[in-house]
């Protein structure tokens, strides 16, 4: 654990860092458990850093992280960390929707209500549609809710991203 923290409390870590610690977590010496414990430290690099490390093991195997996955929407529902630690959150959000076939209410009012929101970086709103679009799939009533957020984003004064993701979930 105190080898886990020394390793995420780097000034800056780089991805072959990030690269060693996931190969860890997957070879069963470090365990998920303390890496979530670190997403918790009050030291907001670490936690930024062990969310960073959660995100590449979920594209490498995101089944490790399914006991998680409520945990991970209430990091996503939190307000209180940076705006690229709740894009890394969401990333991780929808690689694990792709896991289970469950509609998680909170995840897809937060992702509908940031779809619009001018605020939020492009990137994590394209995510939000994503997400939105993932949830929506499974219960198709719940489509039209999606399609009339989507169709209030002026899609002239969007930037590609967003264009790009609304244009596929219009379809």
């Amino acid at each position: 654990m105190t080898d886990l923290y020394s390793r995420l409390n780097q000034k800056r870590l780089n991805k072959n860092a990030v690269d060693d610690i996931v190969s860890d977590i997957i070879a069963n010496t470090v365990s998920i458990s303390s890496l979530w414990d670190a997403t918790n430290n009050d030291d907001r690099i670490t936690a930024w850093h062990a969310a960073w490390v959660l995100e590449v093991l979920c594209k490498k195997n995101s089944k490790l992280l399914l006991p998680y996955q409520r945990k991970v929407v209430e990091k996503v529902l939190t307000t209180n960390h940076e705006k690229g630690e709740l894009r890394l959150w969401l990333n991780i959000s929808l690689m694990l929707l792709a896991e289970t076939k469950d509609i998680d209410v909170d995840l897809l009012n937060f992702s509908l209500d940031n779809i619009c929101n001018m605020r939020m970086a492009v990137a994590m709103r394209a995510v939000c549609i994503k997400i939105a679009h993932q949830i929506c799939k499974r219960e198709p009533e719940l489509l039209r809710e999606l399609q009339a957020v989507v169709s209030m984003l002026d899609l002239k004064e969007e930037q590609p991203a967003i264009k790009s993701v609304a244009k596929k979930v219009m379809k």
